[in-house]
């Protein structure tokens, strides 16, 4: 299958209105939050919560959604945490599969757990697991 990858890495520093978006009140909505999405295949409404908002324009966010919709057509059934790791003072990253039959994608997240809220500092999805942890 060929590798794509399909939302590079988006910090929260850049802007601040890209701050908010990719603040969750704990773990669990942030848990509960990419996992509904990505298995829906709800591309656009997850790059744009995750911080993507004020990285691609209106255009190329809707041109990404229908590659990534084309490139795994079907809905997802299974998924699990497959890496997580501890970096200490609030901060991990972790890796998620999503399948359905033979079809996987590959999610990668830097996190950062502050006193009330979960902070999402990147985000990747990739068809490649190679490419998701490579960032390990």
């Amino acid at each position: 299958m060929k590798s794509l990858l399909f939302a590079a890495a988006f910090s929260i520093l850049p802007a601040l209105s890209a701050a908010k978006d990719s603040i969750f009140t704990n773990y669990q909505a942030y848990e509960k939050f990419v996992t509904e999405h990505v298995m829906a295949r709800k591309f656009q409404t997850l790059i744009l919560q995750l911080g993507g908002r004020d990285e691609l324009t209106k255009e190329e966010l809707r041109a990404l959604n229908r590659q990534m919709r084309s490139v795994m057509p079907k809905d997802f059934t299974q998924s699990a945490v497959i890496k997580s790791v501890d970096l200490g003072s609030g901060f991990s990253q972790e890796a998620r599969v999503f399948w359905t039959g033979l079809s996987y994608v590959y999610y990668y997240a830097f996190l950062h757990q502050r006193e009330d809220e979960l902070v999402v500092l990147k985000f990747n999805l990739n068809t490649s697991s190679s490419k998701i942890f490579d960032k390990f």
